[in-house]
């Protein structure tokens, strides 16, 4: 049965998603189960084996991936990110590609038994980062913003770099090239690498741009026109310049996400559900591809590549990139300890190893393991040490505990006030600019501006804050607010005050369908809320006693009428929703609970 390809196909997409949602759930770097898996279905169980199942398809269709992932990679890239970094990002995705490509060939040519010219070519996958890895980190971390941002823009800008590093070598060094001036035909290869991938990519972007200005692209058709047009800057470029493909989807992507004049969030979305569904089926199927006897890399060549990489390169590279640049020495530290390899070196590696083979090149068989040895090790390395990293140089909080408050009126400002003196970390967003000045005067981060408005990403400071509570009067400000922050924080911590009351006859409320988790309970809605605080009720923070079975005639000798959230003694805060009926089954002795106390009289 499981020699039949549609079990096979249709089973590494459902092990791609099931594999990801449980790194996702365990909060560790996704890459490292989807290799295992790969590994185990492939080499080790036999069930799988992509080579028979895809043929001479597979590094046509690895390639193609690779650049839809970049196409993603490049919608997410925008220029106010890098302002005032530009200078730091260009000289890391060139000074320091060359301190990392000259270390890993030397040390690749040192340990290991390739030939002189198979390690340039290792050195040259290698300087890839990746932002199939990156990415996953920076999520789950969280560093300050400029460290986030030069991560993420390099990831993705390197990418196509690696790949001409890798081609010009591929065929200069190990293929013949050109013999008779060899100089002048690496130039030429590079110029037009570079000519064809941008010009490639920019004309399909403003194309694509105008015809969404236009609306020729109805709205339902729009996700599979941004895959449309991704393929077909990939095919034409390719087909002008090898692998310039790459280059194209990146431009194309960074362009798209970087006019103004057409709206492209239905492409947006499409594609992150596309680079996930990618990301997962390439890495297992990579990894299924390996032999047992290639699994048997050169483990000591291996750990040496490994840690030259990561204790001397990737450092070397960040200092003399960041040398006399505005980042704190923290920062500094902090991006020179980051730089996992990903799908692109595996991919990479992968398709020249096959046509290295068919060349009769030796050495090529142990080019493939000797990348997946380092994208096991770097990801091992900085998914482990990077959020520990980031949090000892103050970079980073050890839990995203804080909230989003939309609204920073009277209602908000108290529970802000709460949460803030319980020591949880407040942001209060607002578009009344009163509101704005006494929250500030109250010593609480606020933001002035429309949470809904494009790029907000980019002013709004979101360190520490890992939900939202959306608080305003308004509940469809409340409903789009938890669509749009849902795929920042989650589903699970997006949360709205229940709904007005509609009168009889109206329809269900957008809220209970397309918003967030309702708030403490359904009768707490901002005109009770209003009304509570004008009849002389409060926001107070009760601390509990040793006893939990008192707790509940505490909160009464307290006149309690809703609890709101309990803090936890390390600061972790759960939030009270509706169809919590048991609210201090949650509750220990020690516990700040935050609730809406009723005037004694």
């Amino acid at each position: 049965m499981l020699d039949d390809p549609i079990i096979q196909l249709a089973g590494v997409v459902v092990l791609a998603f099931g594999v990801t949602w449980l790194g996702e759930r365990a909060r560790v770097p996704v890459i490292l189960p989807l290799l295992l898996t790969g590994f185990l279905i492939g080499p080790v169980l036999g069930w799988a084996n992509p080579d028979a199942l895809l043929g001479d398809l597979l590094p046509p269709l690895v390639s193609i991936a690779v650049g839809l992932i970049l196409f993603e990679g490049g919608l997410s890239l925008r220029l106010r990110e890098m302002e005032g970094q530009q200078r730091v990002l260009w000289l890391l995705v060139t000074v320091g590609v060359g301190i990392t490509w000259a270390i890993g060939a030397v040390i690749t040519s040192l340990f290991t038994e390739l030939s002189v010219g198979m390690a340039i070519l290792t050195g040259s996958i290698l300087v890839v980062s990746g932002p199939t890895v990156i990415g996953p980190l920076l999520t789950l971390v969280r560093p300050s913003r400029s460290v986030a941002s030069i991560l993420k823009w390099e990831s993705i800008i390197i990418d196509p770099i690696g790949a001409l590093l890798a081609v010009i070598t591929f065929e200069i060094l190990l293929l013949g090239g050109p013999a008779d001036a060899p100089s002048g035909g690496i130039l030429s290869d590079m110029v037009a690498f570079v000519i064809a991938g941008v010009f490639v990519g920019a004309v399909v972007a403003f194309l694509s741009a105008e015809a969404l200005r236009r609306h020729w692209v109805p709205e339902h058709l729009q996700p599979l026109f941004g895959l449309s047009i991704a393929l077909l800057s990939f095919m034409t470029a390719d087909a002008l310049v090898v692998e310039s493909g790459l280059l194209a989807t990146t431009v194309l992507g960074f362009t798209l996400a970087n006019q103004r004049r057409a709206r492209t969030e239905h492409i947006i979305q499409f594609s992150e559900v596309v680079r996930v569904l990618l990301i997962g089926v390439l890495f297992i199927i990579l990894s299924a591809r390996i032999t047992t006897e290639q699994l048997r890399v050169d483990l000591p060549g291996a750990i040496a590549l490994i840690l030259a990489l990561v204790l001397v390169a990737r450092p070397l590279a960040v200092a003399a990139a960041t040398w006399r640049s505005r980042l704190t020495w923290q920062e500094r530290t902090l991006l020179g300890g980051v730089a996992p390899r990903g799908i692109v070196a595996a991919s990479i590696a992968s398709v020249f190893a096959l046509e290295l083979q068919h060349e009769g090149i030796a050495g090529a068989e142990e080019l493939t393991p000797l990348v997946f040895a380092v994208i096991v090790g770097t990801v091992i390395i900085y998914g482990i040490g990077m959020g520990p990293l980031a949090r000892r140089l103050h970079l980073a909080e050890r839990h995203q505990e804080g909230c989003l408050i939309l609204g920073a009126g009277r209602v908000e400002r108290a529970i802000g006030d709460a949460l803030a003196d319980s020591g949880v970390a407040v942001v209060m967003a607002t578009t009344n600019r009163q509101d704005h000045y006494e929250a500030r005067m109250a010593g609480r981060r606020a933001f002035y501006g429309n949470v809904l408005t494009r790029d907000v990403d980019l002013d709004l400071d979101l360190s520490g804050i890992g939900r939202l509570l959306a608080l305003t009067p308004n509940d469809e400000v409340n409903t789009l607010a938890c669509r749009e922050f849902a795929t920042t924080f989650g589903g699970a911590e997006t949360f709205q005050l229940s709904p007005r009351r509609q009168a009889t006859g109206i329809g269900s409320d957008p809220a209970s369908e397309y918003g967030g988790r309702q708030l403490f309970g359904e009768e707490w809605d901002s005109p009770a809320l209003e009304a509570f605080l004008d009849h002389g009720g409060r926001v107070r923070r009760i601390r509990l006693g040793s006893d939990p079975e008192i707790f509940e005639s505490q909160l009464t000798a307290e006149h309690v009428a809703s609890i709101l959230f309990i803090v936890k003694a390390n600061n972790r805060v759960h939030v009270i929703v509706s169809d919590n009926t048991t609210p201090l089954r949650d509750a220990a002795p020690g516990d700040t609970v935050i609730a809406l106390v009723a005037d004694e009289e």
